[in-house]
């Protein structure tokens, strides 16, 4: 008969185990993957909120005590310096403002508005939080009516647009405290002009330029614009050559209402998204000028009565664009057919216009801000083809959620894998699809998002 194990006979095999499941899989069962990055999330609703959410190959997981309580001061938009500062622009509510006018919602309590800054605090690799204690939110340019804001590139400077003085605020950050300092005279509340109804605000990602979509909301006739500035090393703001930039067909006033703004990744073309149901592009110059990208032919048409309020354009090289949908309640996928010759999709070819419009897929709400992860699939590494593939996120302003998104494209390669590869390369259009993931926010009507590695 077989003696029974001691307890501590017992303990050396479970040891033994447990170094053999390390040295084979990691003890517990697999290899915690660390996220690639953390995404913050504007929940608008007064008093309103930040989600915090970690994101590991486009999965999303709430950050602990997230939403974090802004003060009552409810942000529509935010930026992210690196891992280091949240900002959210807080419209005032007694102002109104266009954000207001354009969502047909009635904004309650009495709020003041500004720029609610509150500072990140890293737990761990897979783990940070806002505003722990001590430290709380602190509000800058109080009585602003501000709503876009952004942060250039090297997280130096933040600009942020009035939506009733018509201006643009340039403010200087503190690269240890987070505190705004305004820029000289180009700071609140006198600010850099800009044209009638700021919507949206946008950098290149090289940090060149500030772009302004300025929506023009006081007749439904009128031609909306686009305001471009250099941004100089001081942080000073220079208005290129002709700015502001109208949009839309130059032989009539049209009816153009720009609200959303992306850049190519090459700083080459501005995409511009607008409520009369186009996309506009415009080619960039080396001083900022807007020119359209394909004369006569300045945009694509999306589906009637889409009112697309936000626009994205791919991380794989700007093959594709996105429009979110506040009025159809969905994504618009679109081909870019402005890219390079080597790299132009296929199906672009006789299409007279700068995008190729493919399908529409529902997100199910008012989607409000469109983000393209950086984070990329791992290409594969089939001899004909290579799989690219990349994540989008929409906010779903009435059931307040985010909606994640997979796209997944082909890119066919004859000859691979010789040197002349990236030039024989031709992109096959292709998937937008929901990854199975809605991820509640936490808080209610969530717009506007940013996304910190």
């Amino acid at each position: 008969m077989d003696a029974p194990m001691t307890p501590f006979i017992k303990f050396f095999l479970a040891l033994l185990a447990c170094v053999f499941l390390v040295w084979f899989f990691g003890c517990g069962g697999g290899t915690v993957i660390e996220p690639n990055g953390f995404l913050y999330i504007a929940n608008s609703f007064r008093p309103g909120s930040v989600s915090g959410f970690s994101v590991t190959e486009g999965a999303l997981g709430h950050l602990t005590n997230s939403p974090y309580i802004t003060g009552g001061n409810a942000p529509y938009s935010l930026a992210v310096v690196s891992n280091k500062f949240v900002y959210g622009g807080v419209p005032a509510t007694s102002k109104g403002g266009v954000i207001t006018r354009l969502l047909g919602r009635t904004l309650s309590g009495s709020v003041t508005g500004g720029i609610v800054m509150m500072s990140i605090t890293q737990q761990s690799q897979s783990e940070e939080q806002l505003n722990l204690p001590p430290n709380t939110p602190q509000m800058f340019a109080t009585g602003g009516d501000y709503d876009p804001v952004v942060v250039t590139p090297g997280g130096g400077f933040l600009y942020a647009a009035d939506l009733t003085t018509n201006h643009v605020a340039a403010f200087s950050i503190d690269s240890s405290k987070g505190t705004l300092t305004a820029v000289g005279p180009q700071g609140p509340p006198v600010g850099m002009a800009v044209g009638p109804d700021p919507f949206n605000v946008t950098i290149d990602p090289q940090g060149k330029f500030l772009f302004v979509a300025n929506c023009d909301f006081t007749s439904p006739s009128n031609r909306g614009s686009v305001s471009v500035f250099a941004i100089n090393s001081d942080g000073t703001l220079t208005a290129a050559p002709g700015s502001p930039f109208l949009i839309g067909p130059d032989a009539s006033p049209g009816a153009s209402h720009p609200v959303g703004l992306a850049v190519s990744p090459d700083n080459a073309f501005l995409f511009i998204a607008s409520l009369d149901d186009k996309v506009y592009v415009e080619s960039i110059s080396g001083t900022g000028v807007l020119t359209d990208a394909i004369p006569g032919t300045p945009s694509v048409s999306v589906p009637a009565g889409s009112t697309p309020v936000s626009v994205a354009v791919s991380i794989d090289g700007g093959n594709t664009v996105y429009t979110g949908n506040a009025g159809t309640q969905n994504v618009s996928f679109l081909l870019n057919c402005v890219q390079p010759l080597a790299t132009r999709p296929s199906p672009c070819s006789g299409v007279p216009g700068p995008l190729a419009f493919q399908n529409n897929i529902s997100v199910g709400g008012t989607v409000g801000i469109l983000l393209a992860d950086p984070t990329s699939i791992p290409a594969s590494t089939n001899v004909s083809a290579i799989a690219v593939g990349h994540f989008l996120y929409a906010t779903d302003y009435d059931h307040g959620v985010v909606v994640s998104f997979v796209v997944t494209s082909t890119t066919a390669c004859s000859g691979y894998p010789n040197e002349s590869v990236t030039t024989t390369c031709t992109p096959i259009p292709g998937t937008l699809t929901q990854n199975g993931v809605t991820s509640n926010s936490g808080g209610t009507s969530p717009y506007g998002m940013a996304m910190a590695h």
